[in-house]
């Protein structure tokens, strides 16, 4: 049977189950219009701590050099900078004029009154009122509504983990395992189970995600560059029919989060053969998540073999600097490659057709 890359996105966009059937709720960041207004540029030269804050190109506002409160700073991601599997930091801080009431899921919050705001935190007024005198409106008094926000749902999950994606030439999803960071032009996404965040993670960091245009095509959606939430309500959402390729599957995305976060420490000292491990265990995702959702039919012996090397404790060795720990990722790369029956794996026909196919149509 030959599959056409039609037959292929008609297969994914029958997939009952969708993103938002899996999630408490599926959002949109900050608003492209308020964040120009909140994005504090920080200096790399001049700047040694995080709350410091300097002029932001953008708005034109000459600030001195100085802290805005930590208390109202979060860190801010945007699709220029990758951020696959972990949240990438950028040179930004947000700030945001907001109290959180409480620790649920889903917060209660409050808007900072001006006057509270000026009391409590002087810097952040100062910088507000900056922004406002060089305004085009005629009042001069700073009021809430000068930096509240019109779509505020993405409140409601700050502290609250959640995945984040962004669009950068392809979709790229990092794990915000505190739920800290404050992001625009992205979509965030708190899962109703918190297990699934790695295997989701991995889903929509994988090649599947290459075919997503034209199933948003086929139900009507506008095409566009920019991501936003009802786009990734509709991602299809499958599941592996055995248990232990979900858990390997969840257990590569927790090597590549680790990985992910110690690049710039393997550029730093030029550690040889970084990037192609973080691309042997890409290739062994995308292949188990193309089975997933597509074929169903990979050799046994190779899940075998992977079922045997790709473990990893409870506790969060992804969010550790040891480097010991990529030692032993090299160490699992080299055990499953000079397993005995490794080059003894077979794809069917069937599963090698598909692969060329989305290769050679630009889906994968």
């Amino acid at each position: 049977m030959f599959w056409s890359k039609e037959y292929i996105v008609e297969r994914l966009s029958k997939i009952p189950r969708t993103l938002e059937d899996i999630s408490i709720e599926v959002f949109d960041g900050v608003p492209p219009k308020n964040d120009f207004l909140q994005k504090a540029g920080l200096s790399r030269e001049n700047c040694t701590d995080a709350s410091c804050v300097c002029s932001d190109s953008y708005t034109n506002v000459s600030i001195e050099q100085t802290s805005i409160e930590k208390e109202l700073l979060y860190p801010y991601v945007d699709g220029s900078v990758s951020s696959e599997f972990t949240v990438q930091s950028t040179q930004y801080q947000f700030m945001l004029p907001y109290e959180i009431l409480d620790n649920n899921i889903s917060k209660e919050y409050r808007i900072i009154q001006p006057e509270e705001l000026k009391t409590k935190f002087p810097v952040a007024y100062k910088q507000l009122m900056e922004v406002r005198q060089q305004s085009e409106t005629e009042e001069q008094e700073l009021v809430s509504a000068d930096y509240s926000f019109e779509n505020e749902s993405f409140l409601r999950y700050i502290n609250t983990p959640k995945i984040i994606v962004t669009r950068n030439f392809h979709l790229q999803a990092s794990y915000d395992s505190t739920g800290k960071h404050i992001f625009a032009n992205g979509v965030g996404v708190v899962l109703g189970d918190p297990i699934l965040y790695h295997y989701i993670t991995a889903v929509l960091n994988s090649s599947i995600t290459r075919a997503l245009s034209e199933i948003w095509s086929r139900e009507g959606m506008q095409h566009t560059s920019n991501l936003n939430s009802q786009m990734l309500k509709r991602f299809p959402i499958a599941f592996p029919k055995k248990e232990i390729t979900e858990s390997i599957i969840s257990t590569i995305a927790r090597y590549l989060i680790y990985l992910n976060r110690q690049k710039q420490m393997a550029k730093t000292y030029a550690i040889p053969g970084y990037q192609e491990l973080i691309d042997f265990y890409r290739r062994i995702s995308d292949l188990l998540i193309l089975d997933t959702y597509i074929t169903n039919d990979l050799d046994p012996k190779l899940l075998e073999i992977l079922s045997e090397n790709i473990t990893a404790s409870d506790g969060g060795f992804e969010y550790s600097d040891d480097i010991n720990l990529l030692i032993g990722l090299q160490e699992i790369k080299k055990n499953i490659l000079n397993s005995p029956d490794f080059g003894k794996c077979r794809f069917s026909s069937e599963f090698t057709n598909i692969l060329a196919t989305l290769k050679n149509s630009g889906v994968w």
